[in-house]
């Protein structure tokens, strides 16, 4: 009788660790929401001509590649959103602005086979030539405005 108890004992704490393992494992799980590039949201507005453009694309290049991220969103009536999941971590980005003319085709160059392009609305210095740049910043409401003539 004496072993069976001994047995039983054991059993008894090694089910106790098994379930203080198990519980410590799956608490540290549910904390699982935590970010290691530390995303932060980033919204703002974008107007062409003093008025709000009315679609288009915005990108954000990190001039870190280290601690930074790209991310971009679409421009719908002059705004623009990313979320904190798509968020970009703190840091220096260089901006760029896209919107294509429908209506307005891109000419090509003599000899190159023509493909339909439409052309872009938005100056060089705002896209391909940018140094426009903004800074995400931990913890604070990175809103942006961008103004482009």
């Amino acid at each position: 009788m004496p072993v069976s108890k001994d047995w039983t004992k054991r059993i008894d704490a090694v089910g106790l660790m098994l379930v203080v393992s198990v519980s410590t494992l799956l608490l540290a799980g549910c904390g699982g929401t935590a970010d290691p590039l530390n995303r932060q949201a980033v919204t703002g507005e974008v107007t062409l001509s003093n008025q709000p453009l009315d679609t288009g694309s915005i990108s954000f290049d990190p001039q870190d590649r280290t601690t930074g991220r790209p991310g971009g969103a679409t421009i719908l009536d002059g705004k623009f959103a990313l979320d904190r999941q798509r968020g970009l971590p703190p840091g220096t980005y260089t901006v760029r602005v896209n919107s294509a003319d429908a209506n307005e085709m891109a000419a090509g160059e003599p000899g190159e086979s023509r493909r339909a392009l439409p052309k872009e609305r938005i100056p060089s210095k705002w896209n391909s030539k940018s140094e426009q740049t903004i800074t995400v910043v931990d913890g604070e409401e990175n809103s942006f405005q961008f103004a482009i003539p």
